[in-house]
């Protein structure tokens, strides 16, 4: 008894309104904290990829920077042990002045970012030059050029940046000591690493609108270049810069947020020490420009939920207005037919009454006419299956039977049921409609008459089927754009114009492979080549026909090598194939057979036709080197080697 009491009291307490208030509102609190969840959780993914992606860019960059610098390390090495020791001498300047700069001129083609080489006596008067001539001339009184690297020469030294007042370019000097065989200074080989060309590299990376990209020296902390760039910071070191005082402390990478010194903005910065030279890269994420997307996703939810909520309110009140309109009538019937008749004739929904045993309609409201186009006296008489489709009038009479057995049996929740039926108009439209049928019953309790009331809901199941299709669509798209990072992902270690893989995927590659035949004990084997005189070919015929000579190559590279070959475009017309499990002796056989190849090789232009050769380097592990580097070096050591000795052929690396 005291349950029952306490149930009634709580029903009495919360009403049909009440309760249907009370859905609403827990249901746009769901909606809302739903929503809330997911920007909460969409910022902190945000926040935790920044770090990320911010050391990935990072990462890209100190990669092409050592490897460029380990390019021109070996460069440099190399000419400092090749040049003639007595090309030193003041007086003997003029006698070796066309070898020195010959053997200059050839290292300078190789990297776009040097301005030539120079070689300099031990007092830092210019004795050689190659390349670019503005640069000046005497460097006598330079600080560097008593630096302790240089004149012990245990190994790199790198220049604070010069600007060149005339082009107004700025330089970093990268120098190598020469010395005789008593270990004494006899000058020095210095490679001015034009900055402005550098810099074209940050251009390549996407740091966003407000981002930061950075090279600083890791011994002083001194800024070498940046962009965007900050006047007056050339060459000055940070006070308190807390990513140059974890250089300091060891660290060869790492992540930090923290608003910068100068402009105030606070960004996710990556650092990267540059392999195992003085410098290192720095790249900064405005937290402005990784949040952009989710606040821009911030409006349309707060928007989206703010129509969520009138639309919630509208239809909550419009409810309410039925229930109040249902509640009125359903007093008024009990008080009289006139009054019932009165109320269902200013309905905006189809209120109809019919007889159950003839199943014809024995009342219709005039709303019917607003609704179908029928009057009401058209109608009237007819059966309830007339004006519904066939699948809608076989399910409604498979409902009223049922429900009167149900209602037969004493089954008192199967007096009142509402079904969606589709119902055909006057001028043949088919409309979508919600019926609610109540079960009258005598005082027997037999059902002779049901009153139902019939609204048009085809606007809402129109708003359905486009929220379905919406999703529909949505699915889809979420589907294409996997495919399209599939085929991103793809593109990332391919060369656009040879089809072959770029010079990131073999880094990775050949990183594995020489680990691989490390732990295994299985050779491996590296050849380098390129087109022999390509600039020629680019200048005579054009940069199509260049781009046709490397396409051509390429595809007789790949018709012949095995699947777990790697064949790379290594830079410009240079290409590198990765041979895992092959010796050294096998790997000199396909290279020539690949030189053979090109040469009987021809481009068809106009009336006449284009042939060119190649030039390959072979090294292999582990007789030539045990490091990618090492490999790498010695393969680009041998292909010099083989256009020094004429062209055309093969060299193996030698000591």
């Amino acid at each position: 008894m005291g349950i029952t009491s306490s149930g009634q009291l709580i029903g009495r307490a919360f009403g049909p309104r009440v309760r249907l208030v009370l859905f609403f509102v827990f249901t746009w609190l769901g909606v809302a904290l739903l929503l809330a969840f997911l920007l909460h959780e969409g910022r902190r993914e945000a926040e935790r990829k920044a770090p990320s992606v911010a050391l990935g860019v990072t990462s890209l960059l100190e990669a092409r920077l050592a490897a460029t610098m380990r390019r021109l390390q070996g460069n440099l090495e190399h000419l400092a042990a090749s040049l003639p020791r007595e090309a030193f001498r003041p007086l003997a300047v003029e006698r070796f002045r066309e070898t020195v700069v010959n053997e200059l001129e050839l290292f300078s083609g190789q990297f776009p970012e040097v301005s030539g080489f120079r070689v300099m006596d031990a007092s830092g008067h210019l004795l050689y030059a190659s390349g670019v001539a503005q640069l000046p001339t005497e460097f006598v009184g330079r600080s560097y050029f008593g630096a302790s690297e240089v004149q012990s020469g245990i190994a790199l030294h790198f220049s604070e940046v010069i600007v060149d007042k005339a082009s107004g370019r700025s330089f970093l000097f990268v120098i190598q000591s020469v010395r005789d065989t008593h270990g004494d200074l006899l000058g020095l080989v210095a490679a001015p690493l034009d900055l402005d060309v550098l810099a074209k590299t940050f251009e390549t990376i996407n740091v966003g609108a407000k981002g930061m990209l950075g090279i600083w020296r890791a011994d002083d902390g001194r800024q070498i270049l940046q962009r965007p760039v900050v006047y007056g910071r050339v060459n000055q070191a940070s006070e308190g810069n807390p990513l140059y005082r974890r250089i300091e402390s060891g660290e060869k990478s790492g992540t930090m947020r923290l608003p910068e010194m100068l402009d105030g903005i606070e960004r996710v910065y990556a650092f990267q020490r540059i392999a195992d030279y003085p410098l290192y890269v720095e790249g900064g994420l405005a937290v402005d420009d990784y949040l952009a997307e989710w606040r821009q996703m911030l409006w349309i939810a707060l928007v989206s939920g703010l129509l969520l909520f009138l639309s919630l309110s509208l239809v909550l009140i419009r409810l309410l207005r039925a229930e109040n309109e249902e509640e009125v009538i359903a007093g008024k019937l009990a008080e009289s037919e006139a009054r019932y008749r009165m109320l269902a004739e200013n309905s905006h929904d189809v209120i109809w009454t019919l007889d159950i045993p003839s199943r014809r309609y024995t009342y219709v409201s005039p709303s019917i006419t607003d609704m179908c186009g029928y009057l009401p006296d058209e109608i009237v008489g007819q059966t309830i299956d007339a004006r519904l489709t066939s699948e809608s009038a076989t399910r409604l009479a498979q409902d009223i039977d049922q429900r009167l057995r149900r209602i037969a049996a004493g089954d008192k929740t199967a007096n009142v049921v509402v079904t969606e039926l589709e119902q055909v108009c006057k001028d043949g439209e088919v409309i979508s409609t919600e019926v609610v049928s109540s079960y009258l019953l005598d005082g027997d309790g037999v059902a002779h008459t049901i009153l139902g009331i019939t609204r048009n809901v085809s606007e809402r199941k129109a708003a359905e089927q486009a929220l379905r299709e919406t999703n529909r669509q949505l699915h889809a798209r979420i589907e294409e754009i996997g495919r399209l990072q599939v085929a991103l992902q793809e593109l990332a270690v391919r060369d656009s114009l040879t089809g072959l893989y770029n010079r990131r995927y073999l880094d990775e590659t050949l990183e594995r492979e020489v680990s691989r035949a490390r732990r295994e004990g299985n050779p491996l084997s590296l050849v380098m080549l390129d087109i022999d005189y390509f600039k020629r070919v680019n200048d005579t015929y054009g940069h199509q026909v260049g781009d046709e000579a490397l396409r051509i190559l390429a595809t007789t590279l790949l018709a012949d090598i095995r699947t777990e070959d790697v064949a790379c475009r290594y830079g410009g017309e240079e290409f590198l194939i990765l041979l895992p499990n092959m010796p050294l002796e096998t790997a000199v056989q396909r290279a020539e057979a690949w030189r053979r190849s090109i040469e009987e090789l021809s481009i068809a232009l106009g009336n006449f036709h284009i042939t060119f050769t190649i030039s390959l380097g072979v090294a292999a592990y582990p007789e030539h080197g045990k490091t990618p580097d090492d490999l790498t070096r010695c393969a680009d050591q041998a292909l010099y080697h083989a256009k020094h000795e004429g062209r055309n052929q093969i060299s193996i690396f030698s000591a």
